[in-house]
């Protein structure tokens, strides 16, 4: 069955992939991004910016006035910050946040008048495995993301009554662009936390550059649309990757901290 599908933050990456692989499959979908340069893709594209409400509520009005329903939303725009903790930058925290949660929420509120109107409706947020991990140097990463999960958990029990579900995906490394837009610290020489950050940051990179192909979401995303009842979660990574989940689960705190320091490389003192 033909379903209208928005996807944000098409530009490129997963939300391209996704985005074309639905378009051609034959679902009608707009992909969206705040620039889609003006080169042909193989969907229909508009100009939306997750940060401000005007934008979403033009898009959102074009999409409806066009095809008189909205069937599926993928809330994928998303932005990545690495650094530690004490050094992160407030305005760059801020700025994940806005995209990540409040981007997320701005879309959902958009839609969900249509999709409550019609009695139908999927709202598919990509989170990241990395929301059940406080990761190193990656804490307000790992952080938005677990704020996109909870808001999620708390639209599926609230949406029952309406017909519209909701769930999140949660990618491991993806074979993305994320290394290049990705905010970071830039400490200076001498900074204590410089050796471990700058050898977890080459981890991270290897992660992304040796990722899943960013096709294979495409194949999920299409099953999710296919699916009479979403499941909570959707955990696509490799083995290793969703292991270290479950093992959070099932190992005493002070054995799973020891992992992660060790396969980041980060000593503990004493």
């Amino acid at each position: 069955m033909k379903q209208v599908v928005i996807v944000t933050g098409a530009s490129s990456g997963l939300g391209e992939q996704i985005a074309t692989h639905l378009a051609a499959k034959g679902h009608i979908v707009y992909g969206t991004a705040r620039s889609l340069g003006g080169q042909e893709r193989p969907f229909r594209t508009l100009s939306m910016d997750v940060g401000s409400p005007e934008s979403i509520a033009a898009a959102v009005a074009q999409v409806l006035a066009a095809e008189g329903r909205i069937d599926v939303l993928v809330n994928n725009a998303g932005l990545g910050i690495a650094g530690p903790v004490e050094t992160l930058s407030i305005d760059d925290c801020a700025r994940v946040l806005d995209t990540n949660v409040l981007g997320a929420l701005r879309a959902v509120q958009a839609v969900l008048p249509a999709m409550r109107k019609q009695g139908s409706g999927k709202i598919i947020n990509i989170s990241s495995i990395g929301s059940e991990i406080g990761l190193p140097y990656r804490g307000m990463y790992s952080a938005s993301k677990a704020a996109l999960d909870r808001l999620t958990e708390a639209l599926r029990t609230e949406l029952a009554p309406f017909g519209v579900q909701a769930c999140v995906v949660q990618p491991g490394g993806v074979r993305t662009d994320i290394n290049a837009n990705r905010l970071r610290s830039e400490l200076p020489a001498g900074n204590p936390y410089k050796e471990t950050f700058e050898t977890t940051y080459a981890l991270i990179n290897e992660s992304v550059d040796g990722g899943l192909d960013p096709k294979v979401f495409g194949t999920l995303l299409e099953q999710l649309l296919e699916a009479p009842v979403l499941r909570r979660v959707y955990r696509l990574g490799k083995p290793l990757e969703k292991f270290s989940v479950l093992l959070k689960r099932l190992l005493p705190s002070g054995a799973y901290d020891r992992m992660i320091r060790n396969h980041y490389r980060i000593p503990r003192k004493g």
